[in-house]
């Protein structure tokens, strides 16, 4: 038998519903302890259905304060897992959290990419480095973009990373040539369930900025890339009457001891690695002396994606695989 791992999860929205619906689907040594959002929290060994049913009374069962610090004392988790809807430019409740969860020797899984692309040396001083972190469904979710810039930091010398990063844009863009206003498409794409009530953060670009600074820290850890370094474009910088595939790219390149990133849309070549993505997809091509090129596609944008990224960050930050 596994060991059992006792979680709390902060955030039920749309990706921790998925989670808890994983946990009770799989076979998995998981135990959720704890169950919190910004209504307050319920406690206990708990299943899925105990979650819905607290939800859906609307009330708050717990008897001690709400905190993250609190609740993670009173139920002493073995891993925090955040999947809170998370303001971008304060990073809170989700900053708070992964605070409270390292300052407690914890390890963390977060889908939240604003906390690590704003306070990422903070985080990894606290937790020791990155290896009690778990930042697959903040990088790429679904796409396993995390892991693979993982493994290739410790076998070669990396020395670019290109990717396409946000599902939205991609379906945006890809509308625009087709001759839709940026109105309709933003429309189409919530209703498909692509992007967010508020798209403002996938459009203006910094969604893949931060997604592309997660990134490069991994890779370049050592150089602390920030996010307030990127230069920033979105799709308002688009041609819609540009021929060929155009799509929102974020570069980021070592250059001696300082990287240099971007993101912004751009024409690709036929034959470019990530020219064959459609719809939800998203890819990245990482590029080092000794690996040549190493690409990663598909991951579509959905919140099952995002909960399995973190359920597998769980599992891995455990030591435990089902």
């Amino acid at each position: 038998m596994f060991p059992e791992v006792r979680v709390a999860l902060f955030g039920v929205g749309g990706v921790g519903r998925a989670f808890l619906g994983l946990i009770d689907e799989r076979a998995t040594p998981i135990v959720l302890v704890c169950a919190a959002d910004s209504r307050g929290a319920v406690v206990g060994e708990l299943s899925a259905a105990d979650v819905g049913r607290w939800k859906a009374a609307g009330t708050p069962d717990l008897v001690v304060g709400s905190s993250p610090g609190e609740l993670i004392a009173h139920t002493q988790p073995d891993v925090i897992v955040d999947l809170t809807s998370c303001d971008f430019e304060t990073a809170e409740p989700s900053l708070s959290i992964l605070r409270a969860g390292l300052g407690a020797g914890l390890p963390i899984v977060t889908a939240n990419k604003s906390p690590l692309a704003r306070y990422g040396a903070e985080l990894r001083a606290l937790a020791g480095g990155w290896h009690r972190i778990g930042c697959a469904a903040a990088a790429g979710a679904a796409l396993p973009a995390a892991a693979v810039a993982s493994a290739l930091a410790r076998t070669d010398r990396i020395d670019s990373i290109e990717g396409v990063l946000t599902g939205t844009t991609t379906f945006v863009l890809g509308e625009m040539q087709r001759g839709v206003s940026v109105h309709d498409a933003t429309k189409m794409a919530q209703e498909e369930g692509i992007a967010e009530p508020d798209p403002r953060i996938d459009l203006g670009g910094w969604d893949t900025a931060a997604k592309l600074v997660v990134l490069a820290s991994l890779v370049w850890e050592d150089l602390e890339p920030r996010l307030d370094g990127v230069s920033v474009s979105g799709i308002e910088a688009a041609d819609p009457s540009a021929e060929g595939l155009q799509r929102l790219v974020g570069r980021a390149q070592r250059r001696g001891d300082e990287v240099v990133a971007r993101v912004g849309p751009e024409v690709l070549d036929p034959g470019h690695p990530l020219s064959a993505l459609r719809e939800r997809d998203k890819g990245v091509v990482f590029r080092g002396e000794a690996i040549g090129a190493v690409v990663v596609t598909g991951g579509r944008s959905h919140p099952g994606g995002a909960a399995a990224a973190a359920l597998g960050d769980v599992l891995r930050l455990s030591e435990v695989a089902p």
